[in-house]
């Protein structure tokens, strides 16, 4: 068989994927990462047991809100990068908006004298390495259901695409560890949170590269 006939034969019967589809696809992706994400949390570390009180509730609601906004920044990128050569129509660094905002007022707290970090000194050194791995840990099968589903698709620019999974995937993560995180202050979310997030972009970037090849 010659190559054009080989090409004609693969070619036949191919029918358009609809963009719809693939979104469909990638938001289901999110949805069932992150409940696996928070039943992963609850079968290893559990809740934090003070989480019923009025303030900490507050705290992990703040959390939360930090974590899911990292995931709806990165969602709108990965959804146009399922399909080749649509990365550019999102401004990407949008991403970064979160954590510049959160850097900014645990700053401003600081600068104002605030008890910002409000944690006894045994436990900042436990508390850090304790996110540093659980999030990575609770964006691991996020992580894997988000690269699934771009390989649905054809992204083109892999690291990035990885590096941004990673990043929608450890915000999954860390939604999950809020309500198991004992340390609540502005500059702990701010540096740990965030350190753990771009550990998991890190992650997906490596990962993208060798994975989200077509």
């Amino acid at each position: 068989m010659n190559t054009d006939r080989l090409i004609d034969v693969l070619s036949a019967n191919l029918e358009p994927v609809s963009p719809g589809q693939l979104g469909r696809t990638l938001l289901l992706a999110m949805v069932t990462g992150g409940v696996a994400a928070f039943g992963l949390m609850l079968a290893t570390i559990g809740p934090r047991p003070d989480l019923n009180s009025t303030a900490h509730i507050e705290w992990a609601a703040a959390k939360l809100f930090f974590a899911f906004s990292i995931v709806f920044a990165g969602a709108p990128f990965l959804i146009k990068s399922i399909r080749p050569g649509r990365e550019n129509e999102s401004k990407w660094a949008f991403l970064f908006f979160p954590l510049a905002a959160t850097v900014a007022l645990a700053l401003v707290m600081l600068l104002l004298g605030r008890d910002a970090w409000g944690t006894p000194l045994g436990a900042r050194a436990i508390s850090p390495a304790r996110c540093l791995f659980c999030i990575p840990f609770f964006a691991a099968i996020p992580l894997a259901a988000l690269i699934w589903a771009l390989r649905q698709g054809a992204p083109t620019v892999l690291r990035l695409c990885g590096a941004i999974a990673g990043i929608v995937a450890g915000g999954l993560g860390a939604a999950a560890y809020a309500l198991a995180c004992s340390s609540d202050t502005v500059p702990f979310i701010a540096i740990w949170y965030s350190a753990a997030i771009a550990l998991c972009g890190l992650i997906g970037a490596r990962i993208g590269l060798r994975f989200l090849r077509w």
